[in-house]
């Protein structure tokens, strides 16, 4: 226990000269998050909007770096700097820049949206009062769990990352019901988007030039030769997501975004070809019941659900220790799966108006 006590006392220490070193970068980083977090909503233009708006995304990485969460920043600057600012251009160029003027009300309905929001910052201010202090070692989660997870994740499971050993291991069901969450969310927006009949209620243009692509010589040479190395990456970021920051939701949206930048630069209809609504789908599928059926398997095998130790009976030359680092692989390429068909759907969903591979 003494040993522990030098090791938090020596930890303390080098956090708190650490932070009288760069609180000047952290205050700066959250005076720009806040502004444009303002400027997002004040601004009138959405295309301006959605360009601010992956701006905090990519302060906000820059914010998680900086506190050492390396793992939730790689998420933040594929998922919110990256793909969903995308989705925010193919839907602004699908339907309009302005916001439409309201004779009546708006004043009321701010109002009432600036109370609710003071509302809930009290709420927050308060709740807040109850936390430990941030860094603060001497809390039971730093002095029990914390502790564990730092000096026996890489004997318990052979993976020196220890963000994806709790997230694909410890809580493994956690992750498992986030990735349903995923499909759920992505079979929900895709159920909105969709127009099934030619002559729906629907009053939309046709779908504009974004669907065509851009016939631009310099633009497809440039994308046709960096989506291979974007591919790659992303199957890095999959395959050595366990070693190293990454993971299956980050490979998958980057995944996801080669497609987009093929369909983008050439035409949706060559992705539609390669990557259609019901192989999508299917895909979804096949990456949700991937991470349940090694889970499954587990319990037929005779251990608990997601137990990735007793796959060593399967595996051959793995111990069970090694079968747990091969269990978080097979789940993180189920993951990435889903989350690469469910992007890649709601991209070609927005681009086509809903009308994906009938009239795009």
């Amino acid at each position: 226990m003494p040993d522990m006590s030098l090791t938090l006392n020596h930890g303390l220490k080098t956090r708190r000269k650490k932070a009288e070193m760069i609180w000047q970068l952290d205050l700066s980083i959250l005076t720009l998050i806040v502004i444009c977090a303002f400027a997002t909503i004040m601004v009138k233009d959405l295309l301006s909007a959605a360009i601010i708006f992956g701006a905090y995304s990519f302060l906000m990485c820059l914010l998680w770096t900086e506190m050492g969460a390396v793992d939730v920043a790689f998420t933040e600057a594929s998922v919110g700097a990256g793909v969903s600012t995308v989705l925010f251009f193919a839907a602004v160029h699908q339907t309009t820049r302005r916001v439409g003027f309201r004779k009546s009300g708006r004043m009321l309905s701010k109002a009432v949206g600036l109370i609710a929001a003071l509302l809930m910052g009290v709420v927050l201010i308060i709740a807040q009062a109850d936390f430990p202090g941030f860094a603060n070692p001497f809390t039971p989660a730093s002095l029990h769990l914390s502790p564990y997870y730092i000096t026996q994740t890489l004997h318990d499971t052979n993976v020196p990352n220890i963000v994806t050993s709790v997230l694909a291991d410890y809580r493994g069901f956690d992750t498992m019901f986030e990735t349903a969450v995923i499909f759920t969310a992505g079979l929900a927006v895709i159920a909105i988007l969709r127009r099934y009949k030619k002559d729906d209620r629907c009053d939309l243009p046709e779908p504009y030039i974004i669907s065509e692509g851009y016939p631009d010589t310099i633009i497809r040479f440039v994308a046709r030769q960096l989506v291979p190395f974007i591919q790659l990456f992303a199957l890095y970021v999959v395959a050595h997501g366990h070693h190293s920051p990454g993971g299956g939701f980050q490979g998958g949206v980057i995944l996801g975004a080669s497609f987009i930048l093929l369909a983008i630069s050439y035409d949706s209809r060559m992705i539609i070809g390669r990557m259609s609504e019901r192989s999508n789908i299917l895909l979804g599928n096949i990456g949700v019941l991937v991470y349940a059926g090694i889970g499954f398997l587990c319990l037929l095998l005779g251990a608990n659900f997601l137990d990735y130790s007793i796959l060593s009976k399967v595996l051959p030359a793995t111990d069970k220790i090694m079968a747990r680092s091969h269990g978080m692989l097979g789940i993180e390429i189920g993951v990435a799966i889903a989350v690469m068909a469910i992007v890649i759907s709601i991209y070609l969903n927005i681009v086509s108006h809903g009308k994906y591979d009938k009239d795009v």
